[in-house]
């Protein structure tokens, strides 16, 4: 998370700050820089008043700088729960080494010299004791002593002879525990239970080791998804609405389209406001910046609930730091081109003021659903291309030669993206109607490539191919076109596709290079010609610029024998490391002949 969910409700209001409270310059520091709370004599205050979001943030924060001490003393009980329904849970099940490591540094910091003794039992059950018993259970042995027979302590400490062992103070139980960080934490959080109250002590013990925790797991989990929607986390099932497109008339109605000599709205004050609208683009910080500080603040808080909804419907853990980051840019982006989708032709200045009352009118989520009308056709598109079997063969896109391939994988996805390079991992939202036009372009690449392979009026390589090459995953579609493009010009070449043979391709070295190398004309003219026949001239520039480069290198690559002909056995047994020309798999196709 980054500084936008630092919103606290209370920041985003008009007016002083009350004591403890702080303005959202402020709370915009604190997030990025936890630290200075060391700095402020009002820390306690300050960290009681912050929303559990932005608790949990800065907590994960102080964690890495090993600065827990400045927060965790002061924490109310809600905060402390918020962060464990945040960071210690996996899906539906609690994440014990998570959940353990949380509940060490709460009994490490509320307890000691300086601490009142019982406060930490009072933390426990303020917070839930049930999920303090689930953390301590799992690889926790936990053994009874006879009090009435001498020889029991002993008896169990052998039966635990393979566990660290430790003795509760009352006497009454034997705790054993793998001899590691995860086991020894149990035991550290036990003693300082123990040391708190007696009694209590006790008790948690008694339900380690005799308590129903699927049963235990199961409520939390309810109660969990309880306060989880408080905090603005809907359901699976209500976040996947987000993506279900609005129209233009929701968003812009007609009457308001068509008004002329429209004022333009109030600026916002000129105190900085507690959301960086860095990834939407000029159009949506000039929208937002236009907005008073009350309006200001219902769109932000908006905002915060699009945020969650993004990261539940693509099933993101709510406590993922980097997830709500990347759901944050997601979100600013799409709503960028949904103003730019609504702007038209119209200069910035010009559609500034409809563009603002749009969204005072509409809001936030729905500008985002009406944005998210052409992903979902990018998406369609793409997934239909998938279905049609002739681009992929384990994995969407998979027989498409690069950037196709990445990008189709990206676009295919629920919430639609564009790779970076030609990264799969890294990847960014389409941010503008540029954007927009180059996902479009792609798809439309996509469809020429496989008409021009496939197609009767382009190479007419048939599809059974793809499945008879030893190792289809590493076969392109470029392979397969390059092939059938040496088949169509190689004089009384067959009038159906098979493998081409060492004639062939040394007939191809010969006829289809020049003296640099290079492709002769009339392989680009018959190419274009096809292309044209099949409607897809507009495409045939970026598939040549792709695919045919790299024609002339393999074949400037091939080696001829002593006769003259095509070395095959050297072909083959440089398959692995130098694409052939009519596939990496040279074993496939040119090795069948």
């Amino acid at each position: 998370m980054s500084a936008p969910d630092a919103t606290a409700p209370n920041a985003l209001e008009t007016g002083e700050p009350a004591p403890g409270e702080l303005d959202p310059s402020e709370l915009a520091a604190l997030v990025e820089d936890p630290t200075v709370l060391e700095l402020r004599d009002d820390a306690p205050a300050i960290v009681a008043g912050l929303a559990v979001q932005t608790f949990a943030l800065v907590v994960r924060r102080l964690e890495a700088e090993n600065r827990l001490d400045l927060v965790i003393p002061h924490a109310t009980a809600e905060q402390l729960t918020g962060v464990l329904d945040l960071c210690a849970w996996k899906g539906d099940r609690v994440n014990s080494m998570e959940a353990r490591g949380w509940l060490l540094a709460i009994a490490d910091l509320r307890t000691g010299i300086d601490a009142v003794r019982g406060a930490l039992i009072d933390t426990i059950y303020d917070m839930d004791p049930e999920m303090w018993v689930l953390a301590l259970a799992p690889l926790t042995a936990v053994g009874e002593i006879d009090v009435e027979d001498d020889a029991s302590s002993g008896m169990l400490q052998d039966h635990m002879a393979a566990l660290h062992t430790w003795e509760s103070p009352d006497g009454f139980y034997i705790v054993g525990v793998p001899d590691d960080e995860f086991g020894r934490a149990a035991l550290r959080i036990l003693t300082h239970i123990y040391n708190d109250n007696l009694e209590e002590g006790r008790k948690i013990l008694m339900r380690v080791k005799y308590g129903l925790h699927s049963e235990s797991e199961e409520m939390l989990f309810r109660w969990r998804s309880g306060r989880l929607a408080d905090l603005g986390f809907p359901t699976l099932e209500d976040a996947m609405r987000l993506f279900a497109p609005a129209s233009r008339d929701e968003v812009m109605p007609q009457e308001l389209a068509e008004l002329e000599n429209m004022p333009p709205p109030p600026s916002a004050s000129t105190e900085e406001l507690p959301i960086l609208w860095r990834a939407g683009g000029e159009l949506l910080r000039g929208v937002m910046a236009r907005f008073e500080s009350g309006a200001h603040g219902e769109r932000s808080r908006e905002f915060l609930l699009l945020v969650n909804e993004l990261m539940i419907a693509q099933r993101m853990e709510p406590g993922d730091v980097e997830g709500q980051a990347r759901a944050i840019h997601q979100a600013q982006a799409t709503l960028g081109l949904g103003l730019e989708l609504l702007r038209g032709v119209e200069e910035d200045a010009d559609a500034l003021p409809r563009l603002v009352m749009a969204v005072e009118r509409a809001g936030v989520r729905k500008l985002f659903r009406y944005a998210y009308g052409p992903l979902r056709k990018l998406r369609a598109a793409t997934l239909a291309l998938h279905r049609d079997g002739r681009i992929s063969v384990d994995k969407l896109g998979s027989l498409l030669d690069r950037p196709w391939g990445a990008t189709l994988r990206s676009l295919g996805k629920l919430y639609p993206e564009l790779p970076i390079g030609n990264s799969e991992q890294k990847r960014r939202p389409l941010a503008s109607r540029s954007d927009l036009a180059l996902a479009t372009r792609r798809v439309a690449e996509v469809h020429a490539l496989v008409r021009m392979c496939f197609d009767p009026e382009g190479y007419g390589v048939d599809p059974v191919w793809v499945t008879r090459v030893d190792e289809p995953e590493k076969l392109r579609l470029g392979d397969l076109l390059r092939a059938g493009l040496i088949q169509k010009l190689v004089p009384a070449g067959p009038e159906r596709f098979t493998p081409v043979t060492g004639e062939d391709l040394a007939w191809a070295k010969a006829h289809l290079l020049n003296a640099k190398g290079e492709l002769v004309p009339r392989v680009r003219e018959d190419f274009d010609r096809r292309a044209a026949a099949l409607g897809v001239a507009d495409q045939a520039a970026a598939l040549a610029e792709i695919v045919l480069p790299r024609l002339s290198v393999e074949l400037s690559g091939l080696e001829l024998d002593h006769e003259g002909r095509v070395d095959m056995t050297r072909r083959r047994r440089d398959h692995r490391s130098r694409r052939g020309c009519v596939g990496e798999d040279a074993r496939g196709i040119v090795g069948a002949a």
